[in-house]
């Protein structure tokens, strides 16, 4: 057992341990457990840029697969 203590989830009502690698959010990096790991659940102050890169995201993956009939 290592002498470091565990991390808990950032969320004031939570008591849970946080989640190694997918308990940190990108957008306002702290540490979350699998309950309020989404920027959603966690009311990210960064939400609305996680929004805008989701949707650029999305948008650019279907442009690249948009079907275009050939003229004949």
């Amino acid at each position: 057992m290592s002498g470091k203590p565990a991390t808990r989830c950032t969320m004031n009502s939570c008591s849970n341990r946080a989640i190694r690698i997918v308990g940190e959010c990108r957008y306002c990096e702290h540490k979350f457990c699998g309950q309020h790991r989404i920027p959603e659940t966690h009311a990210c102050p960064n939400l609305i840029t996680c929004k805008q890169n989701s949707f650029k995201i999305y948008a650019d993956r279907l442009l690249s697969e948009k079907c275009v009939a050939s003229k004949v």
